[in-house]
């Protein structure tokens, strides 16, 4: 795990030292970028005992790095899905000022004491509404949770100019082939596909790219350098795919982004 700041990888050593000695993990965070408000999971093993969960971020500042601790939504021994807090303290990061999008999450039992390793996530509080979460997954035919949009943390954010951008599709049925759609977001109400709900507006130009298959873990990785020539424009970017199983169209929730 690469950890964002120096400051954070304190914090972070001080809980590993409180954490208990039991076979225990925490192997992935599904989705591992979000906003306030999104519900994410942690997923790995021997997680029942999870009450409550500790989300760190490096706000900047006077201030450094806050934590803040939320109970948990639901829990079994290898999932626990929880929401994202509001921090309201992000500062935006340099050079601008010292905020970090990269900060930590860490499940926590009922004593307070963290249960497995730290995992990270990308904060989308700190674009202070240039990227968003719109719109619901399609639930999984058979599984846990929805489909859900994400972005590789080290490749950093949608927005103009970054070439390094590798936006993924997770919690997908495994070797489905999806497409990711780009075009311009709609309005609400959005139309519902199944469980899911259309956020780019499809009555306008829109792109359809594909297909990339989702691996055993239900993850599918698309390469999407932004050009410099798009700064300024907003785009609404979604997952869209049919169930190898059931034929079923199903979709992700949405990225919409002010380049």
């Amino acid at each position: 795990m690469r950890l964002a700041s120096p400051l954070l990888a304190v914090a972070a050593s001080l809980l590993l030292a409180a954490a208990p000695a039991r076979a225990q993990s925490t192997d992935a965070l599904v989705p591992e970028v979000g906003e306030a408000g999104d519900v994410i999971a942690i997923v790995g093993t021997g997680l029942q005992d999870t009450t409550q969960v500790m989300f760190t971020a490096i706000v900047g500042g006077f201030v450094g790095f806050m934590s803040l601790v939320v109970p948990v939504a639901s829990v079994t021994p290898t999932r626990v899905e929880v929401q994202v807090p509001k921090f309201n303290s992000f500062l935006p990061p340099p050079p601008l000022a010292d905020g970090e999008p990269i900060g930590l999450v860490t499940a926590l039992n009922a004593a307070g004491q963290p249960i497995a390793g730290q995992l990270e996530f990308w904060y989308l509080e700190i674009t202070f509404g240039d990227v968003q979460t719109l719109g619901k997954g399609s639930v999984l035919p058979q599984g846990e949770g929805k489909l859900v949009i994400s972005f590789d943390p080290q490749g950093d954010q949608p927005v103009a100019g970054n070439p390094d951008l590798q936006l993924k599709l997770e919690n997908a049925p495994a070797g489905a082939q999806a497409f990711l759609v780009a075009g311009v977001p709609d309005v609400p109400p959005y139309q519902q596909v199944g469980t899911g709900l259309v956020v780019v507006d499809l009555a306008l130009p829109w792109v359809a790219i594909g297909p990339v298959l989702a691996d055993a873990t239900g993850t599918a990785v698309l390469p999407a350098p932004v050009p410099a020539a798009a700064d300024g424009l907003t785009v609404a970017l979604q997952w869209l795919l049919k169930d190898p199983a059931s034929g079923k169209l199903l979709l992700s929730n949405a990225f919409v982004a002010n380049l």
